[in-house]
């Protein structure tokens, strides 16, 4: 099938983003493809039929696969389905690595297949599925609806460039900035953006994601939005004024060999955006290829945990009756096991587990650094009672029955206590040993704030 292509820029072969390049990329641009109404209508129709769950629609007689979500999954794992066991597997392994590092990270690609009627599956779960999940159980606020049906459609555009043979030799690559939305689940001390990069792989496609920070050190300003507005128009599109969902609908093809490492190209370009930053962060720059290895060797790091997880999961199987459950028994269960690894594993901050249970984390940090086993266990165990966290954003609800204003409030909070913070927010020493009391928050680096 042929699709109208324009070329907005073209410069010389030699200036690729492998040699990580500052000058502007080729970028192709597919107008017919990206504003294609039948595209739109046939993702607008699904979208329908998805929130409406009517499984006998036209649309959805196309997308059936053997399995159909996690809760599926779990109970065909719990009979020994080596391809359920994958995919809660991989379900596990993207909800702990979302959960723990909000910035700095790249995960590993996550393979998909494409079927001969040209419909995208991961491990036995097609892509529609998905969607139709996250727009039937994860998209109940205005704004996260925005952004799922945003999704929705890129993930029509993908089966149609695919079918159109464009992934021979471009990438395709949305720029997911974050929402001011901590209640949905989104980690606003970072403001992370999320760089996601689908190309060819083998005889299907791969999906690469890399977290990297809109704000450049804790309690600096936030410049995600400035940053991706220069990225957008350095690849040729205007993105000034659009909101983080009309940016995920703003998807852009860009050649291969200008960025054959994959995500790690684009995170450079961002950082150069950004004004020479490293994952966002105003920090020492990294090699980016040597970075990249430590992140592999990061998440191999987690795989025991993610091990835990699952198997935690098919095991509870009889009493998981829906797909709503089969999701908040994995957030539980990754929740738990990562409060635990938090403990051991100092490059994750403890913050990601909400502002009540960070300090207990801290505390049981040093605890063990003592060899007071019975001291960690207590605040370890405190850490889990009070632990707010997520991974993929989603629904808005309360966490542990509090209001997101409500946290601030407790006694928990109020608790004197001494920990290392990751950074100072005032003279941004790394590191810093930190005391809070009920007036104040001060670091042995000098700096000092009243609460």
């Amino acid at each position: 099938m042929a699709v109208a292509a324009e070329t907005l820029y073209t410069q010389s072969p030699e200036s690729t983003w492998c040699a990580l390049s500052t000058e502007l990329p080729e970028v192709l641009v597919v107008p017919d493809m990206l504003t294609d109404q039948q595209t739109r209508q046939r993702a607008a129709r699904f979208i329908g039929v998805a929130i409406l769950g009517a499984r006998e629609a036209a649309e959805f007689s196309t997308v059936q696969s053997p399995i159909e979500s996690l809760h599926e999954a779990i109970q065909l794992a719990s009979c020994g389905d080596k391809v359920a066991q994958a995919l809660v597997e991989t379900n596990v392994r993207t909800d702990v690595i979302e959960r723990t590092i909000k910035t700095g990270h790249v995960m590993s690609p996550v393979p998909l297949v494409i079927t001969e009627e040209g419909k995208i599956v991961q491990h036995g779960q097609s892509m529609d599925s998905v969607q139709a999940n996250s727009l039937r159980y994860a998209a109940d606020h205005p704004i996260m609806r925005a952004r799922t049906e945003a999704e929705t459609r890129n993930a029509f555009r993908i089966e149609e460039l695919y079918r159109a043979g464009f992934f021979e030799d471009y990438c395709f690559v949305v720029l997911s900035r974050a929402e001011n939305l901590p209640e949905a689940g989104f980690f606003t001390d970072t403001m992370s953006c999320s760089l996601q990069v689908t190309a060819k792989k083998d005889n299907g496609l791969a999906t690469e994601s890399a977290f990297v920070s809109g704000i450049a050190s804790a309690g600096g300003e936030q410049h995600d939005e400035t940053t991706i507005v220069k990225l957008g128009a350095k690849m040729g599109k205007d993105l000034a004024g659009m909101t983080p969902a009309e940016i995920i609908d703003m998807p852009l093809l860009v050649r291969k060999d200008l960025m054959p490492n994959g995500a790690i190209d684009i995170v450079k370009q961002y950082d150069d955006c950004a004004g020479g930053m490293f994952f966002g962060e105003a920090t020492e720059r990294e090699d980016y290829m040597q970075y990249l290895l430590k992140c592999q060797k990061r998440e191999q790091t987690f795989m025991p945990k993610v091990a835990m997880i699952r198997d935690e999961l098919v095991g509870n199987a009889k009493n998981i009756s829906s797909p709503v459950e089969a999701v908040e028994k994995l957030h539980e269960l990754s929740e738990k096991h990562m409060v635990e690894k938090a403990i051991t594993d100092r490059t994750i901050d403890p913050l990601v587990f909400g502002p009540i249970a960070a300090p207990h984390i801290a505390h049981a940090r040093l605890a063990a650094d003592r060899g007071d086993w019975a001291d960690r266990d207590n605040y370890l165990q405190k850490a889990k009672d009070t632990a707010s966290s997520s991974s993929c954003p989603g629904k808005l609800k309360k966490l542990n029955g509090l209001d997101a204003d409500d946290e601030l409030e407790t006694d928990a909070s109020d608790e004197d206590c001494e920990y290392v913070s990751k950074e100072c927010p005032v003279c941004h020493k790394k590191n810093v040993k930190t005391t809070r009391t009920k007036t104040s928050i001060s670091g042995d680096c000098g700096c000092s704030v009243k609460r």
